[in-house]
């Protein structure tokens, strides 16, 4: 009993507490305008500060809240700082928490009232706000699209394809039509607006005034990869096209990137459009400024690089990540007096962009992951030791026994493995011969030795298994007519231990 009534009256006094460190109240966020710093809410003072007449029950009226949520929804804050702030999903009536989640709110207009102490709140309907359509042969749909509001008079779509047709707006009913594009102001619903095909980034219509914006969303040309180094020239069996195997992405059409692109020694180009007309080339190899109708990159030594390239410089880059092994069993994790930074301390290294070693690692009992390029972006873990195959933001391994460890990581599958010298894990060379590789349809699996081959896993660039075998036998054939052309990987076991090695189908 006594133990409760400690913990009602220290619940009690924090309340307190914090209630007498409150001075202000404002409800910000991105269905509010804006979250603080950004443009809707610049500081130092939040712009939607609330009334008191006690510093406890606090109000807002006429509290305008849009759909334009696109980082969620709202929050109550205390004295223009997030030291104290009060949020919960609940809508319109809620109990907000410290630091609890965004309150996703419907667009309107709402009175607002609010209890710093029990963290109390309530949304009164005011005026709501029109609904706001987009329609016409251009949207493709009988009913048209719904227009979000970004404000009380102005409503927006964002990233939505049209086609090619014409376009008027319905506000509550009423019709509404222009002649011009992409700008113009609203006439009445005897015209229609014409609208090309296309994918427009944005769609703005404000019904005070009556002006419309059709916004096209900046384009980007595909640009690819080709050549013997990196596949196939366009039409050979490793390009056959129309597309282009090897595309890379970009987000901006300038700078464009393809991750763990399979490379043997020879010639590549980028190209744009998977056509000749624009393409760039430059012989210096890993890195140089590409021209137009350039000479060949001459790609060497063999690798799986990561590759950038600046469509407008020119300027590629073809490197192999870093990859490092952090956690308490090597020492310490990112920002710790073992690991400081920026770069991890336990750098592993690579000579083909695929398997990476680091040698005479010292270990102790405790959680370790590899990382790549010293984020947590992309991450490999596995919560089996001493070897296993890491997942993306998988668990952490698991060391069992502290000493001294050889470590490897296969880049495309994840498979790690701590070797403290004093076990027979590896591989001996030879082990195994793989055969024809590259290969129109079989491979043969022979070992080298009297050791059975246990099992056969073939994976494929994006880690994902395609085939899995366990012949128990000294040799085995692998069909291959049903695999895609392409790079592959094979994890093969035997009662030796295991290995992995790079195969190709034609």
């Amino acid at each position: 009993m006594k133990t409760k009534l400690f913990l009602f009256f220290t619940v009690l006094l924090m309340s307190f507490a914090v209630n007498a460190q409150v001075t202000s109240v404002a409800i910000t966020g991105e269905a509010a305008g804006g979250w603080p710093g950004s443009v809707g809410d610049p500081g130092p003072i939040d712009v939607h500060q609330m009334t008191s007449t006690d510093g406890e029950n606090w109000t807002f009226s006429g509290l305008t809240l849009t759909t334009a949520a696109v980082n969620g929804g709202i929050k109550f804050r205390a004295n223009n700082d997030w030291a104290i702030n009060w949020g919960a999903a609940e809508f319109p009536i809620g109990t907000g928490t410290q630091g609890g989640a965004n309150i996703l709110c419907t667009a309107g207009n709402w009175d607002v009232a609010f209890n710093s102490t029990t963290g109390a709140y309530t949304f009164t309907a005011g005026v709501p706000l029109p609904v706001v359509k987009l329609i016409g042969t251009c949207t493709g749909l009988i009913e048209g699209l719904n227009m979000p509001a970004i404000s009380l008079t102005t409503f927006k779509l964002i990233d939505v394809t049209l086609l090619e047709g014409l376009a008027q707006f319905d506000v509550e009913g009423f019709i509404y039509g222009g002649v011009d594009f992409p700008t113009g102001t609203y006439s009445d619903e005897t015209v229609f607006i014409p609208v090309p095909a296309g994918i427009y980034s944005s769609v703005t219509f404000d019904i005070s005034n009556g002006v419309y914006t059709f916004e096209l969303a900046p384009l980007i040309p595909p640009v690819s990869i080709v050549g013997d180094g990196v596949g196939g020239w366009p039409g050979s069996a490793g390009n056959p096209g129309p597309l282009d195997t090897n595309q890379l992405t970009s987000a901006d059409g300038t700078n464009y990137k393809i991750d763990k692109l399979a490379c043997v020694v020879g010639p590549g180009k980028f190209r744009q459009d998977n056509d000749w007309a624009v393409n760039w080339g430059n012989v210096a190899f890993p890195l140089g400024t590409g021209t137009q109708d350039g000479e060949n990159i001459a790609i060497s030594p063999a690798g799986t690089y990561d590759v950038t390239f600046n469509r407008l410089t020119g300027e590629y880059n073809f490197s192999f990540p870093a990859i490092s092994i952090v956690g308490d069993g090597v020492g310490g994790w990112p920002g710790s007096a073992g690991n400081p930074g920026p770069l991890d301390t336990n750098q592993m290294t690579t000579t083909d962009g695929v398997t990476y070693t680091i040698t005479g690692l010292v270990c102790a009992v405790g959680p370790a992951k590899f990382r790549q390029n010293n984020d947590w972006g992309t991450n490999w873990g596995s919560v089996a030791f001493p070897a296993g195959t890491g997942t993306q933001d998988g668990e952490n391994i698991a060391i069992a026994t502290a000493g001294t460890y050889t470590v490897t990581l296969d880049r495309i599958t994840g498979i790690y493995n701590f070797d403290d010298g004093l076990s027979t894990t590896a591989f001996n060379t030879n082990t195994f011969k793989v055969f024809p590789n590259p290969t129109n349809s079989a491979w043969s699996f022979v070992a080298t030795t009297a050791k059975n081959i246990t099992s056969i896993q073939i994976v494929d660039m994006l880690g994902k298994t395609v085939m899995t075998i366990a012949p128990a036998a000294t040799s085995a054939n692998v069909d291959a007519t049903n695999i895609t052309s392409g790079l592959y990987f094979a994890k093969v076991t035997t009662t030796e231990g295991t290995e992995t090695v790079k195969l190709m189908k034609n």
